[in-house]
Parts: structure tokens; C-alpha cells; sequence
């Protein structure tokens, strides 16, 4: 998705900003092509009204217009952000016909930065100019314009409405390009404060959360902690003494078994209340020893090949430490899939050991020479699993041996 909008943002903005130098290239090429033509033009019409006699006169103004023209076009493709340089080619556009294309490009972009000094100053520039030359070429050349039409002050309007057209263009689109600018940042500004917002919404939601856990614990600490002060204290009281009547024996064992089974009651209930949401409705028992022998039948029924070997410890013996069996139960599972995952028909060795002061878990599988098709992995699980050992605190380890296995092992204090 992002992806796809960057390229879309990339496809939409406009040839000059993606390729400046083939849009400085293609510029300068249409305005020497245009040049060219608009001299040929005049070149003709002066042909027409002075007579090859005054060709020989009108010559330097002719090779003049000619040079000018031909570098103000070269040039109007690079000088695309000089002020300077455009101010020079509306200037080249005065002097040279063929330059005209190349000055109405500089018009339209000398436009685009909206300074009514400016445009006013190119304007009157333009008129007084194109004026004068025009008296002065006729000048020179001998010849009386009559008429309104061939007076300066005709050449000067005209020359100002040329020079007021590609001015007001380029001013629009400035404007437009201003507005877009703006419409883009005010964008990205509502996008920074939705972004603000939601982290925002969520530190706040995060902060809730905490405090009702910090509440939930409380309360549980004091009510459990009651219901357990009341069970030793009951349960002091039967031990120190040995001539209660049966029915106090009775009456305090009641107690007893009230006691602890609010405060079971208690302990489940704020478990429950700490756990995911949509998980409550999932009434899965926790593994045990059992489960162990569980699940290598059931990998076995897979297709899998399995083999676990108990030493020095029994099933019967982890039984009799429930968190560790749990752990131990949980590994188990994760080495079985992760084998089944990424070396599927190579067999699997379980050891299960009893060590002293703790018992060893050793999952281990040899890799395939040839790899699997690819299976996308977090690697999440053997994190959750070091992260289980070693609120145990155990130690874990996980990786590739030197003979091309891949092996889990785990180390739980057995105390």
C-alpha cells in the first residue's frame, strides 16, 4: 500500500520536477524551433516592405536578432530559477524576435512569483523598449510608419498587452501552485495531529489499563492475603492443641476450608480477569506430565518421528511440580512444530533428564540439505519460550549445533 502510493505521488507530479535537465532540454529545443520560424517570418515581412535594397542596411539588426535569439533559446532551459537570468532573456526579447519564445517563458516564470513591482517593471520595460526599437530600426532603415497602427504608441500597447498576457498566466499558476503547497501541508499537519491523537488515545488507554491492574492487584493481595491469615491461624490453632472437642475440630476444619476456597475463588477470578478477553470463553486445562506423552503420540499420529527418553526422572515425579510440568509441556510443543515446520520427515530426539539440582530438557532434529519452501516465522515462539525459562529462573538455549542440528535446550532448577 505505501508502496503503491509512492509511486502514484511520484507518477502525478509534473515532468519538470521528475526530469529537470530533459525539461530544461525539451524547453530550450521548442523555443529555438518557434525562434526560428517567428524569424524567418519577420525576415520576410521585411523583405516584402523594405526591398532588397534596404536588406543591406537592416542587415546587422538582422544577424544581431539572429545571435541573440539563437543563445536567449540555449539558455532559457537552464535559467529556469534565476530572476536575474529570466529578467535577461525578456530583456533579449526586446532586441530579437528570435528570442520572443524564449522571452515569453521567462514572462510566465518571473510571473509565478507574484511581485506586482516586478511585473509592472517588466511591463513598462517591455513597452518603452519594443517602442524604441521599432522608431529606431525605421530610423535606419529610411522608412515613415503612418497611421495609428504604426505609431510607438501602438508598439507599446501591443508590447504591453503581450507582455501583460504570459504575466498573468504565470501569476495563476503560482497561485495554484501556492494553494497546492498549501493544501499538501495542511495535510500533512492533520495527518501529524491524527497520528499525535491516537498515540495520545492509546498512552491514555495504556495508563488506564495499568491502574486497573495496579487496583486488581491490590485488591487481590488483601483479600487473598485475609483468607490465607485466616487459614494459618486455624490451622496454628489445630496443631498446637490436642484436646479440642470433635466439634471444634470440625467447625475450625469448616473454617479452614471456607477460607481457602474464598480465596481461590478470589485468585481465579482475578486471573480471569487478566486474561485476554477473547480467550475467556476457551476452557483448556493446563498441561501436565501427562500431556508430555501427549503430545509426541500425537506428533507421531502427524507423521512425524519422535522419540523421547526419560532419564533419571519419572512422569509421576514432574507431575508433582505443576509450573515446571507446564513449562516443560510448552517447550515440548514448540520444538515439535518448529521441526515440523522447517525439517519436515527428519526424526526428532526428546531428552528429558534429571540432572543434579535440575532437570534438562533436549529437543533436537537434523536440518534437511536441501531447505523447505520458505515459511514465514516471527521466531516469536522460542522468544516466548526463553522468556518462560527464565522467570524460572532457568536457562535456555537454541540454535545450530556443528554437525547440522538444530537443537532446544532447556535447564529448570529442580529443588
Amino acid at each position: 500500500m505505501l508502496q503503491s502510493s509512492a509511486l502514484s505521488a511520484s507518477s502525478s507530479r509534473p515532468l519538470a520536477a521528475r526530469h529537470p535537465r530533459l525539461w530544461a532540454l525539451l524547453v530550450s529545443a521548442v523555443c529555438c524551433g518557434v525562434g526560428a520560424l517567428a524569424y524567418v517570418v519577420l525576415f520576410g515581412l521585411t523583405l516584402d516592405e523594405s526591398g532588397e535594397a534596404q536588406i543591406a542596411v537592416l542587415a546587422p539588426f538582422l544577424v544581431a536578432d539572429l545571435l541573440v535569439g539563437i543563445a536567449a533559446s540555449i539558455a532559457v532551459g537552464p535559467l529556469r530559477r534565476s530572476i536575474v537570468g529570466n529578467v535577461a532573456l525578456v530583456l533579449a526579447g526586446v532586441v530579437s524576435s528570435f528570442a520572443m519564445p524564449a522571452a515569453i517563458v521567462a514572462l510566465v516564470r518571473l510571473g509565478e512569483r507574484r511581485s506586482l513591482t516586478l511585473d509592472a517593471s517588466l511591463t513598462v520595460t517591455m513597452a518603452f523598449g519594443m517602442a524604441a526599437m521599432s522608431s529606431w530600426q525605421d530610423a535606419v532603415a529610411g522608412s515613415a510608419q503612418t497611421g495609428l497602427a504604426g505609431s510607438p504608441l501602438a508598439v507599446a500597447l501591443v508590447a504591453a498587452v503581450m507582455t501583460a498576457g504570459p504575466l498573468l498566466w504565470g501569476r495563476v499558476r503560482g497561485t495554484r501552485a501556492a494553494l497546492v503547497t498549501a493544501l499538501r501541508e495542511q495535510a500533512a499537519a492533520a495527518e501529524r495531529a491524527n497520528a499525535a491523537l491516537a498515540r495520545s488515545r492509546e498512552i491514555d488507554v495504556q495508563r488506564a489499563r495499568a491502574e486497573e491492574r495496579r487496583a486488581l492487584a491490590r485488591d487481590m493481595h488483601d483479600g487473598i492475603s485475609h483468607q490465607l491469615s485466616v487459614v494459618a491461624i486455624h490451622a496454628g490453632a489445630l496443631a498446637s492443641r490436642d484436646d479440642l472437642p470433635p466439634e471444634q475440630i470440625r467447625s475450625t476444619a469448616q473454617t479452614i476450608r471456607d477460607a481457602a476456597a474464598t480465596a481461590g475463588g478470589m485468585l481465579r477470578e482475578a486471573l480471569t480477569a487478566l486474561r485476554d478477553p477473547a480467550d475467556l470463553g476457551e476452557a483448556v486445562p493446563l498441561p501436565t506430565a501427562a500431556s508430555i506423552e501427549a503430545l509426541v503420540e500425537a506428533a507421531r499420529l502427524a507423521g512425524q518421528d519422535v522419540n523421547l527418553t526419560w532419564r533419571g526422572i519419572t512422569p509421576e515425579e514432574v507431575a508433582c511440580f505443576p509450573a515446571r510440568a507446564v513449562t516443560l509441556s510448552r517447550i515440548l510443543e514448540e520444538a515439535l512444530v518448529n521441526a515440523a515446520k522447517h525439517a519436515p520427515g527428519e526424526a526428532v530426539t526428546i531428552l528429558i533428564a534429571r540432572e543434579p539440582g535440575q532437570v534438562v530438557l533436549r529437543a533436537e532434529n537434523r536440518l534437511p540439505e536441501r531447505p523447505p519452501q520458505p515459511v514465514i516465522s516471527t521466531g516469536h515462539g522460542l522468544t516466548g519460550v526463553a522468556e518462560r525459562v527464565s522467570l524460572l529462573r532457568g536457562a535456555s538455549w537454541f540454535g545450530t549445533t556443528p554437525d547440522h542440528h538444530f537443537r532446544v535446550e532447556v535447564t529448570l532448577p529442580w529443588e
